[in-house]
């Protein structure tokens, strides 16, 4: 079962959704990320506080907005996150229509 899980995705409503299937699940330390970029972050700092996160959910179209970003979506999340915690389980949770990128 999975222990810590981050949720990376741009729409609060969804995040909430995905919240309470989690709860569902008993699955109740989850956390919550509107970017890309902050995702990461905590993925970091999860694994300097020797508290890594177990899974991450994430979107793979992120809207943008007012704020600069470095990663620019999902994918770039999903192969940076790989990068320095190559064991986390991803799953990916989107309404992105193009098969090649799913």
């Amino acid at each position: 079962m999975f222990k810590r899980v981050l949720i990376a995705e741009d729409h609060e409503s969804t995040s909430i959704s995905v919240r309470k299937t989690l709860e569902d699940f008993g699955i109740t330390n989850a956390e919550y990320s509107y970017y890309c970029d902050d995702a990461l972050l905590q993925i970091q700092k999860s694994l300097n506080d020797d508290q890594a996160f177990d899974l991450l959910i994430t979107d793979l179209s992120f809207e943008e907005d007012h704020r600069k970003q470095k990663l620019a979506g999902g994918v770039a999340l999903i192969e940076a996150v790989k990068q320095i915690q190559p064991n986390i389980k991803v799953l990916v949770f989107s309404a992105e229509t193009n098969p090649a990128t799913v």
